[in-house]
């Protein structure tokens, strides 16, 4: 026998499922145009809703008649948080307090705030009056003025909406008063000792807050509509392979090619592995095709362009244990299912529940925890894991491997049960 005869077979075997792919239009189609058109809709759809929440702004009335520090700092946190349309006027004109009210009792403005004249030189006053009362060794509290800010909320809006904007005041007046607390005892001090004193330089804030984003073993960062939609249709692509290479693996049982195929004689692993291999390319074609989409195309429909992170290799290792995880759940049941109809609605089904937990259709950070749970058991989920790690943290190739390896095992076990299902079927005999 020629010494590359078992090399040729198997370049045959190749070749004969390269043809049947070929003439499955219909399965190339599912497999390259579904994708491509699934994952540019649901990436410009939650795009929209991205901006909408994050764009929205809510409508604001603010009446500022007072001309000190207090009413200009208020106005300028509210102008400054993003959170709020602020208007100052009404048809050209400031609106009186019971102007106000009406605006938003109509619901035009989800909140107003009415800020007094003179309301910083009366928290002034006060101030004055506690140190020189503290001075004095008076215990009794001196009368003060009433320092009173409005603000009237629309009776249709939850209390969620205005409870940002009641800290925000509370702060901004305790830091002034602080101010002037300050002020008035090193003037008071002054007047009655010899030697002068300031605390001009000293500031209240002296506990620097560092906001940072909260990572659980480097996997809470929140992903952009592109950066979560490339890789989850993706795998969503190659995934949907199973249909077609189960299908596949059924047809030829049932029209007799597989008996044929025997003669050459080749085994059933052999059989297997050659199209494991035709389909890996498919898959490894499907993510290239969607990733070029989610580089070049998205731009052009106002989205950002994907950025694929510093690590192609952890890219590759991704793709290819994802490939590998996918065709050998279709090799499976392939050899499960005793009809094409079984293994077609099957598969899908299968498909479209590891793609609803594992977060492709609905990002898992905005899922409940029993969903999170849930979605730990689809390989979909490791493998979009392990893309946004590289997306979002620049990972590479040692950080991506615990993904990779159980994508990989669950491949390969996949593969092992087919080969064992036959095994007790006596299917190559």
């Amino acid at each position: 026998m020629d010494e590359g005869y078992p090399m040729k077979k198997f370049r045959y075997l190749i070749y004969k499922d390269y043809l049947l792919l070929k003439r499955d239009v219909a399965g190339l189609l599912l497999m390259f145009l579904m994708p491509v058109i699934l994952v540019i809709l649901m990436t410009l759809l939650q795009q929209s809703t991205f901006q909408a929440i994050t764009d929205a702004s809510v409508p604001l009335l603010l009446v500022n008649n007072d001309q000190g520090k207090l009413g200009g700092t208020i106005d300028k946190e509210i102008e400054s948080s993003g959170i709020f349309r602020v208007d100052r006027q009404i048809k050209g004109k400031t609106p009186s307090l019971e102007e106000l009210e009406k605006e938003v009792a109509s619901s035009r403005y989800t909140l107003g705030i009415y800020i007094p004249e003179n309301t910083t030189v009366d928290i002034q006053k006060n101030v004055a009056r506690y140190v020189l009362s503290a001075f004095s060794g008076e215990e009794k509290l001196p009368a003060l003025d009433r320092v009173e800010l409005i603000i009237f909320v629309d009776p249709t809006t939850k209390a969620s909406f205005y409870t940002a904007i009641m800290s925000t005041l509370k702060e901004r007046t305790q830091k002034i008063e602080f101010a002037y607390i300050l002020k008035e005892i090193t003037r008071q001090v002054n007047d009655i000792s010899p030697i002068p004193i300031s605390t001009a330089g000293f500031s209240g804030e002296q506990v620097y807050i560092d906001i940072r984003d909260a990572r659980l073993e480097g996997k809470n960062l929140v992903p952009t509509p592109v950066q979560h939609n490339v890789p989850a249709w993706s795998l969503f692509a190659v995934f949907f392979i199973v249909i077609s290479l189960s299908g596949s693996i059924i047809r030829e049982r049932q029209d007799g090619s597989f008996s044929r195929l025997l003669t050459m004689p080749c085994s059933y692993t052999e059989y297997l592995l050659s199209k494991a291999i035709v389909f890996t390319v498919v898959a490894l074609i499907q993510f290239v095709l969607i990733f070029l989409i989610g580089v070049f195309i998205f731009p052009l429909f106002g989205l950002d362009s994907l950025k694929l992170g510093t690590s192609p290799p952890a890219l590759i290792v991704l793709a290819l244990s994802s490939a590998i995880a996918a065709i050998g759940y279709g090799i499976a049941i392939g050899n499960i299912a005793n009809t094409y109809h079984q293994s077609s609605v099957f598969g899908a089904i299968s498909i479209v529940i590891m793609a609803a937990i594992g977060g492709v259709w609905i990002p898992t950070f905005i899922m409940s925890e029993p969903m999170r749970k849930m979605g730990l058991f689809s390989p979909m989920h490791w493998g979009l894991s392990g893309f946004l790690d590289v997306f979002l943290q620049d990972a590479g190739i040692k950080a991506v491997l615990p993904e990779s390896g159980i994508m990989l095992l669950f491949g390969l076990a996949c593969f092992a049960i087919a080969v064992t299902f036959n095994y007790r079927r006596r299917l190559d005999v």
